[in-house]
């Protein structure tokens, strides 16, 4: 499918534009330093970046939940508005940010019917993604069991993951959230891959690839990590729980990522295969794979020339900005210091 170089252009353009709208570490300093979500939320209202969003919202009454679903729905609008305009390849990426969101949610739903809480499930759901989902998203929060939650997915993309998982847990009457994460995953990834394969070439195709595999790469170590040090997992049983794609991740380096649970060991061993986390070390897998993530988006987001590139990149980057809020918001909330703070963010 040929795309006019403008047209690809301008996709390029606005979104370093909006990305130009990121919080930047002065932001991540102030904002670490309040005493309240509310004073958060008055700080997040003169920002470029969230302050159309908040327009409406008082920070005096406002509470972390609401605060925090006015926030992902202002990122979600953001991509909205690139769909409407935008006719590259890329375009079809606003159906793959729809995708990630909808696992987010069937993932907190089974939770909800695990423990019971199907209350808890609805006051969180995201309702303006309901109009773009082909699942009734709604409709789970009123799922007693397994085999209903199962029928909720047929004839949605979702079925074939989850269906015999549903089936086997509701016999079993357990269910592995784990296995179903990695099955959801590795879904999603594969559709994306599949459309990569499909609908692009030469340059542009390999950057791509090698976009998307560093993220499944980032993903894996923190399974890899999770499984190894809390469940007593060795590095041959972990491979089922991680998404089979790689990109610099191979078995030699899963072996060696395994043995260690040192967070200044395993980042060693990841700058050896070429992921270097620039600046301090964090202390924790989670926060070390964001920062190496985070490094190479931002260079992609300065040099690459591919409109569906930056566009994947610009998602990733976002989803890392929300995720530093969030977490700030909680040590607001429990009256951690604003070091503490900063050290559990990705600046």
């Amino acid at each position: 499918m040929a795309i006019s170089s403008n047209a690809s252009n301008a996709v390029i353009a606005k979104a370093r534009a909006v990305f130009g709208h990121s919080l930047s570490a002065e932001d991540y300093i102030l904002l670490s330093s309040k005493e309240s979500v509310s004073d958060v939320c008055a700080y997040l209202k003169q920002t470029a970046r969230y302050g159309a969003a908040l327009s409406a919202v008082n920070p005096q009454t406002v509470h972390r939940g609401q605060l925090e679903a006015v926030l992902k729905r202002s990122v979600f609008d953001i991509f909205e508005n690139f769909h409407k305009f935008d006719f590259t390849e890329s375009k079809k990426f606003f159906e793959y940010i729809v995708m990630r969101q909808e696992i987010d949610v069937i993932l907190s739903a089974l939770q909800a019917i695990e423990s019971g809480n199907s209350e808890g499930f609805i006051t969180r759901l995201p309702m303006f993604l309901t109009k773009h989902s082909q699942t009734d998203l709604a409709a789970f929060g009123t799922a007693r069991n397994y085999v209903e939650a199962a029928g909720l997915l047929a004839g949605t993309t979702f079925a074939k993951p989850l269906g015999e998982l549903l089936i086997n847990a509701a016999e079993s009457g357990k269910l592995d959230i784990g296995k179903c994460e990695r099955r959801l995953y590795t879904h999603y990834y594969m559709s994306i891959l599949k459309n990569v394969e499909k609908d692009f070439r030469g340059g542009e195709k390999k950057e791509l690839k090698r976009a998307i595999l560093r993220s499944i790469d980032m993903q894996n170590v923190v399974m890899l990590y999770r499984y190894t040090r809390f469940f007593g997992a060795d590095d041959s049983s972990v491979k089922d729980v991680l998404i089979p794609f790689k990109y610099r991740l191979s078995d030699e380096a899963i072996e060696r990522l395994a043995a260690q649970k040192d967070i200044a060991k395993i980042a060693a061993e990841l700058e050896s295969i070429g992921y270097k986390a620039g600046g301090d070390k964090p202390d924790s897998v989670e926060l070390l794979t964001e920062r190496i993530s985070l490094d190479s988006l931002r260079k992609t987001m300065r040099l690459s020339q591919s409109s569906a590139v930056v566009y994947f990149a610009f998602a990733e980057c976002l989803g890392i900005e929300v995720n530093n809020i969030m977490t700030l918001i909680e040590g607001v909330r429990y009256g951690l210091s604003g070091s503490d703070i900063l050290d559990m963010i990705v600046i």
